[in-house]
Formats: structure tokens, C-alpha cells, sequence
């Protein structure tokens, strides 16, 4: 059989041998297969557009809710995809120390000083009176101290246990 199709028609899907020279089934299959292509183009993108890295800016704010990335509106577009990168991490972790220095390091480039080391209570035991969690992060003397202490409350509130409460200091340090 001749191929005698212009060279922008797609070749028809592969059919079992009985129909090798049914060339209505061939012309079925051939629309079946050119009605598709566009769609298997777009399934070959998902990947690309899933990928907090790769995918387009106006993805962002959707790939962002799907995966449920904590997100500030006055991010960079940087720490918009790194905070959809490690929304599933995040999810796995919140609510521990690691979780809340994690976030911290990389979305802000903040090194926290935590004075609460937690602990399990069980029985009768309970915590001590008082117990309060305290983030402490140092600034740079250049850096805008009321952005950083909202910044730092809203990301300690999205990790700190329900029952903890919490407290943030915000202090001006030297140049590092």
C-alpha cells in the first residue's frame, strides 16, 4: 500500500493485520488519530506545566492552590515556585520545628533561633505553666523590620501547633 498522504497528515494509529487493506477502517482510524494529535501534544506538556520550575507565571497562583502552598501576594515569582516545590514536603512536616526552619530558610533566607524544644506528654504529665514557643529572627540593620515581623507571625502561625502559643521577636543585628 502507497502512502500518498501530504507529509502534515498524521499516519493513522498501527491496526491489527486483518485490517490491513480495509481502507475505511485505515481512514477511520487515520481521523481518529488527527482529531487526537492536539490533545496528545497537551498531555505531553502536563509536565511541564505541573512543575513549579518549568511552568508558565500565570500557572503559578493555580499550581498554588492545588497543592495548597503557603503563598504571600507580595512574593518574588522565585519564592512563589520554591513554595509550590515544597508545598508536599510542607504538608507532610507542618507543624514541627523542621517544617517552620525549613520554610524559613529557603523562602526567606531566615536563620530562626527557636526556644521551645516541644516534647511528648502523656498521662498525667502535662507542660510546664507558661510554655510558649519564641522565634527570634535578626535582621540586618538594611532590612525592613514591620514587613519581616508580619512575615515571620504568618509563617510561625501556619506551623505552630493549635495548642502552643507563640511569640516572635524581631531584632536589628550588624551587617552579615
Amino acid at each position: 500500500m502507497s502512502d500518498d498522504r501530504p507529509h502534515d497528515v498524521p499516519h493513522p494509529p498501527a491496526l491489527p493485520a486483518v485490517y490491513g487493506e480495509d481502507h475505511v477502517t485505515h481512514a477511520f482510524a487515520g481521523g481518529i488519530g488527527a482529531a487526537l494529535a492536539p490533545s496528545e501534544e497537551c498531555l505531553d506538556g502536563l509536565a511541564g506545566l505541573l512543575d513549579p520550575w518549568t511552568a508558565p507565571s500565570p500557572f503559578l497562583d493555580w499550581l498554588a492552590r492545588i497543592t495548597g502552598a503557603r503563598v504571600e501576594p507580595d512574593w518574588t515569582e522565585l519564592q512563589r515556585r520554591t513554595a509550590i516545590a515544597l508545598a508536599p514536603w510542607l504538608a507532610a512536616h507542618r507543624g514541627t520545628r523542621h517544617a517552620l526552619l525549613r520554610e524559613a530558610e529557603e523562602i526567606y533566607a531566615w536563620h530562626l533561633d527557636l526556644d521551645d524544644l516541644g516534647g511528648v506528654f502523656h498521662g498525667d504529665q502535662r507542660p510546664p505553666a507558661g510554655r510558649m514557643l519564641t522565634v527570634t529572627l535578626t535582621l540586618r540593620a538594611d532590612q525592613d523590620r514591620l514587613t519581616a515581623e508580619r512575615r515571620l507571625t504568618r509563617l510561625v502561625a501556619a506551623h505552630c501547633p493549635a495548642h502552643l502559643p507563640f511569640k516572635t521577636v524581631v531584632i536589628t543585628g550588624g551587617h552579615h
